[in-house]
């Protein structure tokens, strides 16, 4: 019985626990929420010990919490730290969900960039984690449409959830047959930060939020 761990939060983090429970073969052994879960979406904590009561649930949100080789995929998705070589060195399938097209937009708040920078396609990515931010071989990606006109931020976040569901699902399943394709590094950019001064109007969910003080939302 293969076992897997899930790290992150929100809803998509909780469709990737249904997605690897439902894989033939496989038993969801750990899961890890972030250690500050946000107000804005499912606690995912909460959902999987409801759901699975004998799934292990840590909840210090720190990825060290999970011993190397116990899990043979590990899938990180919306998590917030980079996890280190004791535990990618050890792990058969260690990977990621990005919300954000690679490698232009590696690092932070992809969507908030994206609009920042007037682009007109988004898109969220698979791809197996390996030393760097976000620079390892892609596994699976869906591009769509953005309106920088009239799309918020929160628009583009939730669509890029909509696709990472359906991504999720198709890919997951398949994962032993896929063959990553590494990256184009002569695409890729510095990372992007949580730089609220450089995205301006775009640093949280609405312009007006942003432009009125409000309390800033990582996307």
């Amino acid at each position: 019985m293969r076992r897997a761990a899930v790290l992150g939060k929100g809803a998509l983090a909780a469709h990737a626990c249904e997605t690897i429970a439902a894989l033939t073969g496989t038993t969801l052994d750990t899961v890890i929420p972030n250690a500050v879960e946000p107000d804005w979406d499912m606690r995912l904590s909460d959902y999987v010990t409801e759901r699975w009561p004998a799934t292990r649930v840590l909840r210090s949100g720190d990825w060290r919490d999970l011993e190397p080789g116990r899990c043979d995929l590990v899938f990180s998705v919306l998590y917030d730290k980079l996890i280190g070589p004791e535990l990618i060195d050890a792990t058969e399938h260690i990977i990621n969900c990005h919300p954000g097209r690679l490698p232009g937009y590696r690092g932070v708040r992809p969507v908030n960039w994206a609009l920042r920078n007037r682009e007109h396609l988004h898109g969220i990515t698979i791809h197996v984690i390996d030393s760097g931010i976000d620079s390892g071989p892609i596994l699976a990606e869906a591009v769509f449409s953005i309106w920088p006109d009239v799309d918020e931020v929160k628009d583009v976040w939730r669509r890029a959830m909509e696709h990472g569901r359906l991504l999720i699902s198709d890919t997951l399943p398949k994962l032993e047959h896929i063959v990553p394709r590494p990256q184009e590094t002569s695409a890729a950019v510095t990372h992007f930060s949580r730089d609220n001064a450089g995205l301006g109007e775009r640093s949280n969910w609405t312009r007006a939020e942003s432009t009125d003080g409000s309390s800033v939302h990582g996307a």
